[in-house]
């Protein structure tokens, strides 16, 4: 009843905003830290928050005396004097457990400022929300670039080793305990993810048990919990954004993964798994390729002054090389190449599709060597970059002589293949052949659309043929004499198609003059 009835005494803001505007020194912070059992590791902005939320939670627990206390050391700092030995410290560390009074866990690197909530305070509702004194502290989790960390919902449950039978693991989840869920509807990039791991010491990797299943609200999440195969690190935490219910902020979200299967690699031991729920702000591909183009660039000279170096090196027999253009993830042209800092290739990928790839799973290794390509560590190629500004969208490929020079081969090509067939008609142009009927004569030739060269004729009688003019390219094939009787031939004719000659239906031209022309022929 006393803490119940404090609760509507205590006033926290009037601290926090002294805490904030105070403007005093780390030293001061740490000292007021330790005083109250709190971790005194952290720079200027986590020590603030970690004292905020102390504050806070002792107001909303009607904890008059240890409010009081902490007020006293922010309205009057402790000397350095005073401090970790004073009674008050003592009888916390002695209410607390071991583990609380050990060194904190170092900030997660992606973790931002004010938003971090390391200390795992919660506004969860309920003695068993909080994460205060003797509670476990919350798991770290290795940095991705693809968000920050900015709260934990709830508390870090601990999954017991589950060998053989199944387990459930639950979390209860309202809007109203966390101010910061009535931002998600008006920011689309924060996210409620779901974090879990295999260790409860060191940055850790997202890690779920081999057999396991998320529930939202009895609703089951279409999630993949294990990532790439034989690829630790590879596993995203679960997005349960969309699932949760915010409205009304009364409304009680469960969160329950059910489990089993917990052994470890080596198959000989079980383990503990340790599940967590954090609001993220996530980041888009764009910025991060921004942050990529405005960071670290292989300048044009460096790759030159290596690639000099290695051609004089006696014991490599420097030749050209081709240098792809295009990615080998999307196998289009790279946009933006770039390589990490370890690859001692010239050869880049593009970091859009790259980025994307590890968006989906993370590995951070380089598609060309298999080198660790972490984001930190992805640089700009201005060589490379400068020969794709200098060559044409379809250009895929160039050569690399040793001394670093390039050319365009494939270009150079089709210089010269204009250069040499410049003027000329084309190959197809000699198989067209007009055939006409004039009288006693049959007229062979190029369409006029095609060639501008003589039409060659010949006489329908056997005494001879006409040499028709051949094309400047190469001739066009002799004239065959239409009035042959084919008894030359080493085969039998092939009986060509019928032709509608001069209202004569014929299969071949005959060897007799026609008759003196009448009224219906002029």
């Amino acid at each position: 009843m006393t803490s119940m009835g404090g609760s509507l005494l205590l006033d926290a803001e009037p601290l926090v905003r002294a805490v904030q505007t105070s403007g005093m020194l780390n030293k001061t912070l740490i000292q007021i830290c330790a005083n109250d059992g709190l971790p005194k590791t952290g720079v200027k902005l986590e020590l603030q928050q970690r004292i905020i939320e102390r504050i806070r939670l002792y107001a909303h627990t009607g904890n008059v005396e240890r409010f009081n206390k902490l007020k006293g050391l922010i309205l009057n700092p402790p000397t350095s004097s005073s401090g970790a030995g004073s009674p008050y410290h003592s009888g916390m560390a002695s209410s607390s457990s071991p583990a609380r009074t050990g060194p904190a866990p170092v900030p997660s690197p992606y973790i931002s400022g004010l938003g971090a909530n390391r200390n795992g305070y919660n506004m969860g509702g309920g003695a068993n929300a909080y994460l205060g004194f003797g509670q476990p502290k919350g798991i770290e989790f290795k940095s991705s670039p693809f968000f920050d960390m900015e709260q934990q919902l709830g508390e870090t449950v601990t999954m017991d080793a589950m060998a053989h039978h199944r387990n459930n693991a639950k979390i209860v989840l309202k809007a109203q305990d966390y101010p910061i869920l009535g931002r998600i509807k008006n920011d689309p990039s924060l996210k409620v993810m779901i974090f879990c791991a295999g260790e409860n010491k060191g940055p850790q990797d997202v890690a779920f048990p081999h057999q396991s299943e998320i529930k939202v609200n009895t609703g089951a999440i279409s999630a993949n919990l294990r990532g790439l195969k034989n690829k630790p690190g590879s596993t995203r935490p679960v997005d349960i954004t969309k699932d949760l219910r915010l409205t009304p902020p009364t409304y009680s979200n469960t969160v329950e993964m059910t489990y089993a299967l917990t052994n470890k690699v080596d198959g000989n031991s079980s383990q503990k798994f340790y599940l967590a729920i954090h609001v993220v702000k996530t980041k888009p591909i764009d910025n991060l390729l921004a942050e990529i183009t405005a960071g670290r660039h292989i300048t044009e000279k460096a790759v030159l002054d290596e690639m000099v170096t290695k051609s004089r090196d006696p014991d490599i027999v420097a030749t050209a090389s081709v240098l792809s253009l295009k990615c080998p993830l999307s196998t289009l042209r790279i946009s933006l190449p770039v390589r990490s800092l370890a690859c001692r290739h010239n050869a880049c990928f593009d970091g859009e599709s790259y980025l994307q790839l590890q968006q989906q799973g993370p590995t951070w290794l380089c598609p060309i060597c298999n080198q660790s390509a972490p984001f930190r560590n992805l640089v700009v190629d201005d060589y490379v970059l400068k020969i794709l500004k200098n060559t044409k969208q379809s250009t895929d490929q160039v050569t690399v002589q040793p001394d670093g020079k390039w050319e365009d081969k494939k270009q150079e090509t089709n210089k010269k293949e204009n250069t040499r067939y410049n003027g000329v008609a084309s190959d197809d142009d000699d198989d067209l052949v007009e055939i006409t009927k004039n009288g006693d004569n049959v007229s062979m030739g190029a369409p006029n659309g095609y060639l501008s060269q003589p039409q060659r004729s010949v006489s329908t009688s056997s005494a001879g043929r006409t040499q028709g003019s051949t094309s400047s390219k190469r001739p066009i094939a002799d004239v065959i004499d239409l009035t042959s009787s084919g008894d030359e031939d080493e085969g039998p004719a092939r009986t060509p198609k019928r032709q509608q000659t001069n209202g004569y239906s014929t299969t071949s031209i005959p060897a007799y003059r026609p008759a003196p022309p009448s009224n219906a022929y002029r």
